[in-house]
């Protein structure tokens, strides 16, 4: 059997690795993804945000790492991954945190995820972006 500290560091090294299969493999046929406001259910849409979103960061910046520390919470089927991203554009780095609580139910896998906005985290990424001519938005 699968503990649930194992589904969620499976999930984690595979995003820090863009191997999506074996993040997938990770995940609930109902897990729920939750971003602000919007919720994403399932695998494939899951991925296909993750996907997207890193898709998006080698699209902008010059060279992307990702890797991430897992920490334990007071329910032992729910862990806080805290993600760092370096990236680089034009000589200039930065490191960016993200949280996400992640919980695993049994042998379904990662059943729920919640990203957690770290305040001023988005900003610097974007004052980055704009110091170089660039932005998030495709427009």
């Amino acid at each position: 059997m699968t503990s649930p500290l194992e589904y969620v560091e499976i999930l984690a090294r595979a995003l820090d690795a863009d191997d999506y299969e074996t993040a997938a493999s990770s995940l609930a046929d109902h897990v729920e993804y939750t971003v602000g406001d919007e919720a994403i259910v399932g695998p494939e849409a899951v991925i296909s945000s993750y996907r997207a979103a890193s898709e998006m960061a080698h699209r902008l910046f010059d060279k992307v790492g990702y890797d991430h520390e897992t920490y334990p919470t007071d329910d032992p089927n729910t862990f806080r991954v805290g993600y760092t991203d370096e990236l680089t554009i034009g000589g200039e780095s930065l490191v960016h945190s993200a949280e996400q609580r992640v919980t695993v139910s049994g042998d379904d896998g990662v059943v729920r995820i919640i990203n957690v906005e770290i305040p001023g985290e988005r900003e610097k990424v974007d004052e980055l972006l704009n110091r170089h001519g660039l932005s998030r938005d495709p427009g």
